[in-house]
């Protein structure tokens, strides 16, 4: 029996030293002078290295934002509804302001132009974003605390919707208070219940 040919395993050292590469690059600098040349050179490098593992620059930003949102914004514990979902966007409040506000919009950017990299950010971060907000309002119906005829899908795109919006016009700031504000309207959004009397807190 043929033995299984065994790949070059990736080397984690390169991998790290790449993604920070684009992290600082993309912090410093911003989107228009990020290419793999520059990344290459700050991470040290050579190119052949980073197009084996990503087809795109869009695509190593994509895994850069990925593992610093799962340190940064955590899945939190449920208690209520409206405590649940403040400590929600608080944190990506603090993640958007703090590292994640122009690597997003730099996806959101390249989303436009490349329709296969726009599928796989929808795979990959849109979609896991959305399932842990639909989580949280899924909790509250499964607590009680709201009715279940709302429609879940509805009120995560108002949330994202609005956050969205303010990170790529830039007409206000995405921090604790637009947290809070947010949060505030969500509830009132489902203080009526269309089907079951859930006791929104």
């Amino acid at each position: 029996m043929a033995k299984a040919k065994v790949g070059r395993p990736r080397s984690e050292k390169s991998r790290e030293a790449i993604l920070n590469a684009t992290h600082d690059l993309l912090t410093d600098q911003g989107g228009a002078g990020l290419t793999i040349e520059a990344i290459a050179r700050r991470a040290e490098v050579g190119r052949p290295t980073i197009y084996r593992w990503w087809p795109t620059v869009a695509d190593i930003v994509l895994e850069a934002v990925l593992r610093q949102a799962d340190k940064d914004i955590a899945v939190p514990a449920f208690e209520s509804l409206r405590e649940t979902l403040r400590q929600f966007l608080r944190q990506s409040m603090q993640a958007i302001g703090g590292w994640g506000g122009v690597h997003l919009c730099f996806l959101m950017a390249h989303a436009q132009r490349d329709e296969e990299f726009r599928g796989r950010f929808r795979e990959n971060f849109v979609a896991k974003r959305r399932a842990v907000l639909h989580s949280v309002f899924q909790e509250a119906v499964e607590h009680g605390q709201i009715g279940s005829g709302h429609d879940l899908d509805l009120l995560v795109d108002i949330v994202f919707g609005a956050m969205w919006y303010r990170l790529l016009v830039g007409h206000a700031p995405m921090d604790e208070c637009f947290a809070d504000e947010l949060t505030e309207a969500a509830m009132r959004l489902v203080q009526t219940s269309p089907e079951g009397q859930g006791a929104v807190r």
